[in-house]
């Protein structure tokens, strides 16, 4: 199952582009040991904030609105905190990330699918999200048998560069990348954005579009 996938994989990133009109892909950072595991880079703070994941998914899925349940459910995995599979590594491509926000003022909110992408070999790999309002990017680092540590920075406009992890508290990006079906990852950003408790991308791989096709 996973060489299907990464031959997959490998075949959509030689013949998808991003949708027209929207950015080529933005993947230059700054170099990171390839060896290195996420803890020796992280912040203190931030591995706090990976290490209570359990927590905030609990308390993000108790600040939903019950009038809100139903929508939460037809999410399925993706918004199960268990719902994690093995196989976790994300492949090499493009994606579609959708944004699905629990907790804050609104409680639960879903975005629109931007583009985003995924570069680098099997020694290391980054992802990078090239349109929308949010724009982190940075380096994917194994952890378990079924999850990655994202450690990266956002950027306020999609031509420039995504900052370096560690350059900002403010700017500093830290999640959980974990597959959750067959062709389906999460990202789940416990830094979320506008009050929220979770910030978590759905990503699918981007199929190419074919003329006359439906």
């Amino acid at each position: 199952m996973r060489a299907i996938i990464l031959a997959l994989a490998v075949g959509l990133a030689g013949c998808v582009g991003p949708p027209k009109g929207r950015l080529r892909p933005v993947v230059a950072l700054d170099p990171v040991p390839v060896d290195g595991l996420w803890r020796s880079v992280a912040r203190d703070a931030d591995q706090a904030l990976v290490d209570d994941l359990a927590g905030r998914w609990a308390r993000a899925l108790e600040s939903v609105p019950r009038r809100l349940a139903a929508r939460v459910t037809a999410e399925g995995p993706l918004l199960d905190p268990k719902g994690a599979k093995a196989v976790h590594a994300l492949p090499v491509g493009p994606y579609r990330c959708r944004l699905v926000r629990l907790g804050g003022q609104r409680g639960f909110v879903t975005f629109k699918p931007d583009f985003c992408y995924v570069d680098g070999d099997a020694e290391r790999r980054s992802f990078t999200k090239q349109d929308g309002e949010n724009l982190p990017g940075g380096w994917l680092y194994p952890d378990s048998d079924t999850r990655e540590v994202f450690l990266g920075g956002s950027r306020p406009r999609p031509a420039d560069l995504p900052l370096p992890y560690g350059q900002s508290t403010d700017t500093d990006v830290v999640g959980i990348v974990e597959r959750v079906a067959p062709f389906r990852w999460r990202l789940v950003l416990p830094k979320a954005k506008q009050g929220a408790v979770l910030d978590v991308y759905e990503l699918v791989p981007a199929l190419p579009e074919v003329p006359g096709a439906r």
